[in-house]
């Protein structure tokens, strides 16, 4: 068996195989969509020059990558699937972009904000309908599955965007909500993309139950990972837009649990998330600092350990093939490494 690969290295080969099928695929949209499209993915500036994609993950494509083995054999039997779930996930990313007025992804203006929210609307449409085109080149079995399970994935997504949205500015949503936003927008969509690589290798049901199962888990992690990378990250003045959750006043699900608890910090918290006004930066640490003294730091550290360890537990039944097998558990390992 080879060497395993640092999750860094992974990520770079996923990048370096999956760009060239990435490019071929949406070489069929028409101008002005294209052009849009290729801008969104780093590859031009907006004028259209050429120009070097910066940070992105591709996480999607690793996931079902690896979920359908670690042979050239195995990627190219799901690259098709792979590069759709890719567009499905930038389709989202665009009306994320727009829903929160987003001005800046990976250093550059976001879509809406260098060609119109119109226009970005139109692309993120393109982009779900060229995916589901993808996914109808498959053999027809595994085709009108994968189209199936796209397609609750989506509608999924869209209730979950939609509370996201009711959520903001109030105390007062549950954490059994706040969870079941997650399990939508992020949990069902990452246990989609392991799927893929199950179903188009030829796994078993049960295979293919316990990659959903990893993938779940694998999802939970990473998007509980990214609200605490936000807050607590040691990289998190790095980010485009610190604290960005704090600020819109979204009732992530560690917030939820820190106002279920009792005392003056909890109090001073849930007249923050009462109030509509547009918060001081420096207002925002002492709101981080009143969810951690509410127990929601150590709850969220809780919960991206515990998800890790329950994906982890799902791998063997999920993965047949030793060496990805291997590699995603390096994958998942790194999720916790920042952590105290």
């Amino acid at each position: 068996m080879r060497t395993v690969r640092t999750s860094e290295q992974i990520t770079h080969d996923v990048i370096a195989y999956l760009e060239p099928a990435l490019r071929e695929a949406t070489s069929r949209l028409s101008e002005p969509v294209l052009h849009m499209t290729e801008y969104h993915f780093g590859w031009v500036d907006a004028d259209g020059r050429p120009s070097t994609p910066v940070g992105f993950r591709r996480r999607p494509a690793l996931m079902s990558l690896l979920c359908a083995g670690s042979s050239e054999e195995a990627w190219d039997g799901v690259r098709n699937a792979a590069v759709a779930g890719t567009l499905m996930s930038a389709a989202g990313t665009v009306h994320d972009d727009i829903i929160d007025r987003e001005l800046i992804r990976k250093g550059r203006a976001t879509l809406w904000n260098a060609f119109g929210v119109p226009a970005a609307i139109q692309v993120g449409v393109a982009l779900h309908c060229l995916a589901f085109e993808l996914l109808a080149a498959e053999e027809p079995r595994v085709a009108v599955e994968l189209s199936r399970r796209a397609a609750l994935a989506v509608r999924e997504c869209c209730s979950g965007q939609i509370r996201d949205l009711e959520s903001e500015g109030s105390s007062r949503m549950s954490l059994r909500d706040s969870l079941d936003l997650l399990e939508r927008t992020i949990a069902l969509p990452t246990a989609g993309v392991c799927l893929v690589g199950a179903v188009v290798r030829g796994a078993s049901d049960a295979e293919v139950a316990a990659a959903e199962r990893f993938g779940y888990h694998a999802g939970m992690a990473m998007a509980f990972f990214d609200d605490w990378e936000g807050v607590w990250s040691r990289s998190r003045d790095s980010l485009e837009d610190s604290l960005a959750d704090l600020r819109r006043r979204k009732s992530r699900a560690f917030v939820a649990h820190a106002l279920r608890s009792r005392g003056p910090a909890r109090d001073q918290l849930a007249a923050f998330y009462d109030d509509s006004g547009e918060p001081h930066p420096d207002q925002l640490a002492q709101v981080a600092a009143l969810v951690a003294a509410c127990g929601g730091r150590t709850w969220l550290e809780t919960r991206i350990r515990e998800h890790v360890r329950l994906a982890g537990q799902a791998l063997p039944d999920a993965v047949r093939d030793p060496a990805a097998r291997a590699e995603l558990a390096v994958f998942l390992d790194a999720i916790t490494d920042e952590l105290p």
